[in-house]
């Protein structure tokens, strides 16, 4: 009976062994959940049901100066495709590629683009989703939602759209996919236009979607600012239409037109030929503008700095004048060529002789002989470097994008020599960007104060403008010497080799240039002409400058009717009235 007994306590010590033993474990395990591992379950536990999302805003809108629009944004479909969930749902080989096959041809109908064989391709690969198409078209999107076909979504972008296509587009730059601004105003103003990304946190039912009566924070998005521009689209269209027929019947390489407010320093056009369609930007990788040395992406205007030739040569007047070296009908004798003691000669065009000349006559001539004598022998280095760097060659004018500072020589460089400073006083041994030449004028149409010159004319965020003021950079030359140097420029004009740029009742202070460059075959030029007017009450500063023109390589015949064509259409546009009878 004891042996029993023994034996029944034993097997109840036993069992209650195994029960500690498991409670143990079973405690051992709670305390590993809940405890070691409760922090990760909770967060996984809370990804189920909370939903963090980004909101990201939407990008400011670019307008011209008369509130049309140049930039905007629409909404636009990716197609994306599901192979393995379809690969999954079709375990009978046969019947997977007659569905493939009837599914492959119901998105080529809607999207031809696409070969057959690639979208069977792709619905090979080994992926979850796979993106098959970008921002297709609204009619594409609409025929895709009616056809419900299986394995297949759309998910919708902003995409950033430019109404008037490759109007203006080395201006604005364009934006990418990720929604970053390139080049132009899109870039400089990347951060102001994208605005600042927002965020959103919901407890969420099993489809995803927010529960009313669950909790939910978050930060939202500040949407991008909105820029007004400076230039106006009526005249930009004409500018660009024009420049780029220019080109066209002169076999010029490139070209590049900047009108200018003389009393603002405002943009009013800035355009350029070769361009691009921003909304398209990819097809023009390849392309290159500036004369085939840089992105057709860059703005010529502001990047692709050139010899400016003989519109250099009032600015050479300018620094004289100003420091009261030389008079309008001061003189000096030129016989076509010059032989410097120090420095290389220097002959005229053609070698043409002018004999005894006044400096009025020396910009009617376009002299080299006149413009050299002028710089070397009544100004110097010391007298003329300064003006240089007054009328803002060589440094960046400070507008609204990248831009090149131009270069040249001064004596403070080693390779520098008297040659130099004589081949300047000329337009060449320099390189100016074609708004440094432009502001340069405009500083001598504005009674010798240089405005500085800008592109944004307001900015909106928040619901608040701040309207951009005109703002002087600085004093160049003396109200006088302006008025001096306009007197003379319209007689450059009315009896020079600007005179193709002239018409009736109005005066025009305008001054050509024919630039070669060293190294390079005397017919490729770089063909200009800068100018202003009215001369007696100046309202716009134009530039013209085409890149190796080869029907006429003069910039007389070459890019003064184009400047004459835009100077009328401006007069009329904005009813300036005649200052001549």
């Amino acid at each position: 009976m004891s042996t029993e007994l023994q034996r029944a306590r034993s097997r109840q010590m036993l069992l209650f062994l195994l029960v500690c033993v498991g409670m143990l474990l079973l405690l051992s395990r709670l305390y590993y959940w809940q405890v070691i591992q409760g922090s990760r379950l909770a967060r996984l536990a809370n990804a189920e049901h909370i939903q963090n999302q980004i909101i990201n805003p939407p990008r400011g809108l670019i307008y011209d100066v008369n509130g049309r629009l140049l930039a905007t944004n629409v909404v636009r479909d990716d197609v994306y495709i599901e192979p393995l969930q379809f690969w999954s749902d079709h375990t009978d080989s046969t019947q997977a590629q007659t569905d493939l096959s009837v599914l492959v041809m119901q998105l080529h109908t809607v999207l031809p683009d696409i070969p057959v064989e690639k979208l069977s391709a792709d619905f090979r690969l080994e992926l979850e989703t796979y993106r098959i198409a970008i921002s297709i078209t609204p009619a594409q999107s609409a025929q895709l939602r009616k056809l419900h076909l299986s394995y297949t979504f759309l998910e919708p972008h902003p995409v950033r759209v430019y109404p008037s296509g490759t109007l203006a587009a080395q201006v604005t730059g364009y934006v990418t996919p990720d929604n970053k601004g390139v080049y132009g105003i899109e870039g400089q103003y990347n951060a102001l236009l994208a605005g600042q990304s927002g965020n959103f946190t919901a407890e969420t039912d099993l489809n995803g979607n927010p529960l009313t009566v669950g909790a939910s924070f978050g930060q939202p998005p500040v949407n991008g600012a909105n820029l007004t521009l400076t230039l106006n689209s009526d005249i930009q269209y004409v500018v660009q239409t024009a420049l780029a027929d220019t080109v066209k019947q002169l076999s010029a390489q490139s070209g590049t037109v900047l009108v200018v407010n003389v009393h603002t320093g405002a943009i009013v056009a800035m355009a350029s030929v070769p361009t691009f369609d921003p909304n398209a930007y990819s097809d023009y990788a390849a392309q290159k503008g500036c004369i085939g040395t840089e992105s057709v992406y860059l703005n010529p205007s502001l990047y692709c700095a050139y010899e400016p030739g003989s519109t250099m040569k009032a600015v050479t007047m300018a620094a004289a004048l100003d420091q009261g070296l030389i008079t309008p009908n001061t003189t000096v004798t030129d016989n076509g060529t010059i032989a410097f003691p120090d420095a290389a000669p220097v002959a005229n065009w053609e070698y043409l002789a002018y004999g005894t000349e006044t400096m009025t006559q020396i910009l009617i001539h376009s002299a080299n002989v006149g413009a050299a004598i002028v710089a070397h022998d009544i100004l110097g280095a010391d007298r003329y470097y300064p003006y240089l760097a007054r009328f803002g060659f060589g440094q960046a004018t400070g507008i609204d994008g990248p831009e090149q500072a131009g270069f040249y020589r001064t004596p403070a460089a080693p390779d520098w020599t008297p040659t130099d400073l004589t081949r300047q006083a000329f337009g060449q041994s320099i390189l100016a960007t074609p708004l440094q030449v432009a502001m340069a004028y405009e500083a001598i149409a504005n009674g010798g104060v240089m405005m500085r010159p800008y592109l944004v004319a307001a900015i909106t965020k928040n619901n608040s403008t701040t309207i951009i003021q005109p703002q002087a950079a600085r004093r160049v030359i003396g109200t006088r010497v302006a008025q001096a140097l306009t007197g003379m420029l319209i007689h450059s004009a009315d009896e020079g080799f600007a005179h193709p740029a002239t018409f009736p009742g109005y005066s025009i202070a305008a001054k050509t240039g024919t630039a070669t460059t060293q190294g390079i075959s005397t017919d490729e030029t770089e063909a200009s002409v800068a100018g202003f007017l009215p001369a007696y009450n100046p309202q716009f500063v134009i530039l013209v400058k085409l890149d190796r023109p080869q029907a006429t390589i003069y910039g007389s015949e070459a890019a003064g009717p184009l400047w004459k064509f835009i100077a009328e259409r401006l007069v009329w546009y904005y009813h300036v009235p005649p200052d001549r009878p």
